[in-house]
């Protein structure tokens, strides 16, 4: 998972903060408006029982309240003709900088504002799901060719995607408005492979600051999810996102950037790292215990889904922890040639092939982590998404924000090549 950055894009942030400022600016204009309406006609009441008026020259403060209100009303009104042109100016550039179509047909990244936001794989071979700031776009050829002429759902920023693996034609995804509408997102689930899309409800009795911020598919068939909601907690679905349930409390609630691992073979068994460390449930998150051997920050999580599981965890002291399901000990891998452990994690279902990044470096492991080869340098450090094909080890996906990429991999990380240029 990446480490927490600025919920929005900086294009968006500022649309939105602008927003704000004029309407607040021109409320608080009609307030001074009406403040001095009633000024003035109270002090026209007032004036039938004052004494006569002094002689000719000589106003009193009284008489000067009146012509000092007049002129504010006059300024007020010469701001807001003013603004109202500017406003208008700047809707106009809002929704100029918020065209949602790509500019080249087949090209779903080359709408150069917009971003790429994560990268997810279907069941299916060749299906790959890209969460673009305008919406999400499918490839059935492994990227080769992207059809779609706009994506689905292209007023929201796709922020997360979660693909069933029980069933691959249940999908899920985070999605949040592009214009500056609006902080906070919603969950948007399909049945049908991504055809139709249908907006889920939210967790019953969040707080007003509980941000939706990441999203997880659960094992288990009929529509099970999880979702992440900064400073509520994590909460879970078994029908789609019709109703929620919370499997987290207290100091794990708590934690901002947390990543769950599930359990192919037992949708109850979890991980859950953060923060606060590592914890695991066997009861779907009723109980928690935390595994003491992993010290730290867990920064990443990953798992083979061979019976039994090796499980891969790696933490911000710098520590790559490995052990098989089951095992009483864990130990942290010695003698990495890299700086520190990998921040990111990512492996094939067998286990052959494990991914690390260490920066802009790509380093990957034949031996379940014990040695390592170097593959690549990568001219940014803005990745989102580092995905293997379940089907071929080697062939690995990498995504990049802005500007928005995705280059593949044959070989292991060797070489690269463009899908979206």
């Amino acid at each position: 998972m990446m480490q927490k950055r600025c919920k929005r894009n900086d294009v968006d942030c500022l649309f939105y903060t602008i927003n704000r400022a004029i309407i607040e600016f021109l409320r608080d204009i009609w307030q001074e408006i009406e403040r001095q309406e009633v000024r003035k006609f109270s002090s026209r009441d007032m004036s039938l029982s004052r004494p006569p008026s002094p002689p000719e020259g000589l106003d009193t403060i009284e008489q000067r309240k009146p012509r000092k209100a007049w002129r504010r009303y006059v300024q007020a009104l010469m701001l807001v003709l003013l603004v109202i042109p500017i406003l208008v100016a700047w809707q106009l550039l809002n929704s100029r900088f918020n065209s949602t179509d790509p500019t080249v047909a087949g090209r779903p990244l080359s709408n150069p504002r917009t971003h790429l936001h994560v990268i997810a794989l279907g069941d299916k071979a060749g299906t790959v799901y890209l969460g673009t700031h305008y919406g999400l776009f499918t490839s059935t050829d492994g990227g080769n060719t992207w059809p779609e002429a706009r994506g689905e759902l292209n007023s929201m920023m796709i922020m997360s995607i979660a693909v069933s693996p029980a069933n691959a034609r249940d999908l899920a995804v985070i999605g949040r408005p592009t214009t500056g509408a609006a902080f906070q997102g919603n969950l948007y689930f399909s049945a049908d492979g991504g055809a139709n899309w249908q907006a889920g409800n939210a967790p019953a009795g969040l707080s007003p600051s509980a941000y939706l911020f990441s999203l997880q598919a659960g094992t288990a068939d009929g529509g099970q999810f999880y979702a992440f909601y900064e400073y509520a907690g994590w909460y879970e679905t078994r029908d789609m996102g019709r109703h929620w349930y919370a499997i987290t409390s207290g100091t794990l609630s708590a934690m901002l950037t947390p990543t769950l691992l599930t359990d192919y073979t037992d949708p109850n068994h979890l991980y859950l790292g953060g923060e606060q460390g590592l914890y695991e449930s066997r009861d779907d998150g009723r109980h928690w215990k935390q595994i003491t051997a992993v010290s730290g920050n867990v920064l990443s999580l990953v798992a083979s889904r061979t019976v039994p599981r090796v499980i891969f965890c790696s933490t911000e002291e710098g520590k790559l922890y490995r052990w098989r399901e089951g095992d009483s000990q864990i130990s942290s891998i010695a003698g990495l040639p890299m700086k520190s452990a990998p921040e990111r994690l990512a492996i094939d279902p067998s286990g052959k092939i494990l991914y690390g990044m260490v920066g802009r470096d790509l380093w990957s492991s034949h031996d379940g982590g014990t040695t390592w080869r170097h593959r690549s340098q990568f001219d940014r450090s803005d990745m989102v998404s580092l995905i293997v094909d379940p089907l071929n080890a080697n062939h690995i996906y990498a995504g990049f924000f802005l500007p928005a990429k995705v280059v593949s991999s044959t070989d292991g990380g060797g070489t690269w090549q463009g899908l979206t240029e």
